[in-house]
């Protein structure tokens, strides 16, 4: 990040950007800035967990990755899968390391040695500060395999000396983990999964896993599958929704044309609100007094081989996929923005989200034995998460004088012929009239800071805009912080760094207006005070 004046420029205002303070839309939970590891390429084994790196600590996990991961405050972290979780059984990862039975993936057909495991994982979620989030093994797992790794994480042993409970003691841990949220399978609507099930089929596995799991310990939070498709999450929800307090929802999306990436944004918003729609009619039906919340706990830009058409190379025994490092360019942070601010937006029903991945295996940082590179999308997570407010109010984008603009996004690629139907619920859309600037307001707590964050995703123009803030006063001078790059396609290297770069700076007063620049997205932090 660096320091730097940031000027408007002369560009007449064509919008208007209108806040209303006093119109709120709810609380924005930090669950939503969640993070996700799996068992796949690189991500545990030389990104979590790399102990021939001299970047590593006594226990051999990557100081570098824990130290940037901090400084954005993660809030929790999903482990162990993903596709890894529906054949990985609990057992094969605790207790001495020289005991650990190594095991063939059937997910990614990789070697698994099983050196990090549940102690390592909680260890490690410690270090980051962040909440564990476990999904458990419903493939070729049962539900009392489940209610006893419950009891292995969250019993007492000394009020209840079971024999879990005492291996945990037994392993180093006395003290119980206290892990609250737990997620019951992974994708199990789709043919490439270990216990791919039909909607009925899943919802009765979900209701037996959640009643024996709390049976251990009533205090947990069971997220339940949802597949991003209207009859599955109906049945699903109408079914079993009595039994699980968040069902999941899985974005993925980005390839090499511009508009369709950074144009996705707004077709996720529309899965969530499609999803909100569900749980709202199913509500009405269930016996629950609390409402089901949404889980994205999966969302990332991945143009990566499962997404190009192309078929996977065959693994080698002992060596991981390079072909997971997702490579980072400012279109995919311009997407992620734009997905925050969806989650902004839907905030009553969106309360839990994960990116996939942390590190490595499509993840926001990469590393190799002695270096780390921080991507855009990393810059795009430290832009929302260091500056926004917990409280999402009505924001809305005008055209001074004829029409906001816009353009068209449009992606209709064949998922690759090893994942067919894992892909065609997420990609193929046409989207018309997406607006070139997108904005959404937040307020801190205390009500004197009020964050403006504003995309402007025309690849060539900067977009000036007038402020309304519903009499909301602001006073003093605005700090700005800006990501943005030179070009929108340029990946992100380790010979290449800083392709996206996070900006801060300061306005002096009046504000009266702004010239957005092209694709950036922005926040302005302003000091004010509510109106007398």
């Amino acid at each position: 990040m660096t320091q730097t004046p940031l000027r408007t420029t002369q560009t007449p205002p064509r919008l208007l950007i209108h806040v209303k303070p006093d119109q709120e839309i709810g609380t924005i939970n930090r669950n939503i800035f969640g993070h996700f590891v799996e068992h796949m390429g690189r991500a545990i084994y030389g990104g979590v967990y790399d102990p021939d790196s001299p970047r590593v600590d006594e226990r051999g996990f990557r100081r570098d990755v824990v130290d940037a991961m901090k400084r954005l405050g993660v809030p929790n972290l999903r482990w162990p899968g993903g596709n890894f979780a529906s054949s990985y059984h609990w057992e094969d990862g605790i207790g001495p390391r020289a005991r650990r039975v190594p095991r063939l993936d059937l997910a990614w057909r990789a070697y698994e040695p099983n050196t990090f495991g549940t102690d390592e994982y909680i260890e490690y979620a410690r270090k980051l500060g962040a909440a564990p989030y476990i999904c458990v093994n419903t493939g070729t797992g049962s539900f009392e395999e489940a209610a006893r790794w419950v009891e292995y994480c969250n019993i007492s042993s000394k009020e209840f000396p079971t024999h879990d409970a005492l291996r945990r003691e037994q392993n180093g841990h006395p003290e119980p983990y206290g892990v609250k949220l737990w997620g019951v399978g992974n994708e199990v609507y789709g043919q490439w999964q270990a216990g791919y099930a039909s909607p009925q089929g899943y919802a009765g596995k979900c209701r037996e896993f959640a009643h024996f799991m709390r049976a251990v310990d009533p205090s947990i939070k069971i997220v339940a599958v949802g597949a991003d498709r209207e009859a599955w999450d109906r049945a699903v929800l109408r079914t079993a929704g009595d039994a699980f307090d968040y069902i999941s929802i899985h974005q993925y999306h980005g390839q090499p044309d511009y508009f369709a990436t950074v144009g996705a944004a707004a077709y996720v918003e529309r899965r969530l609100m499609m999803l909100a729609d569900e749980i709202d009619g199913a509500m009405k039906v269930l016996h629950r007094a609390t409402p089901i919340q949404i889980a994205m706990d999966e969302w990332n830009v991945c143009d990566v081989a499962w997404g190009t058409g192309d078929v996977l190379p065959e693994p080698v025994p002992g060596e991981y996929f390079e072909v997971w490092d997702q490579k980072f360019a400012l279109k995919d942070a311009l997407f992620a923005a734009g997905v925050f601010h969806a989650m902004f937006r839907q905030c009553r029903h969106v309360t839990l989200a994960n990116l996939a991945q942390m590190v490595n295996a499509n993840g926001m940082l990469t590393t190799t034995t002695d270096d780390l590179l921080l991507t855009p999308i990393y810059h795009v997570f430290d832009l929302y998460a260091n500056h926004s407010g917990p409280t999402a109010v009505r924001t809305s984008v005008a055209a001074r004088e004829g029409t906001v603009p816009s353009f068209t996004a449009e992606d209709w690629r064949q998922p690759s012929p090893q994942y067919i139907g894992l892909r065609a619920p997420f990609l193929r859309f046409s989207l018309r009239d997406v607006p070139f600037l997108e904005a959404q307001a937040t307020l801190s707590q205390d009500r004197r800071t009020l964050y403006v964050a504003v995309v402007n995703y025309h690849p060539d123009e900067a977009i000036a805009a007038v402020f309304d803030f519903d009499g909301l006063r602001v006073h003093g001078a605005v700090r700005v912080a800006e990501l943005n790059g030179e070009d929108t396609n340029t990946v992100a290297t380790f010979e290449q760094r800083n392709v996206a770069r996070l900006t801060l700076g300061e306005l002096a007063l009046p504000l009266d207006s702004y010239a957005f620049p092209a694709h950036s997205a922005t926040v302005l932090e302003c000091t004010c005070e509510p109106p007398s």
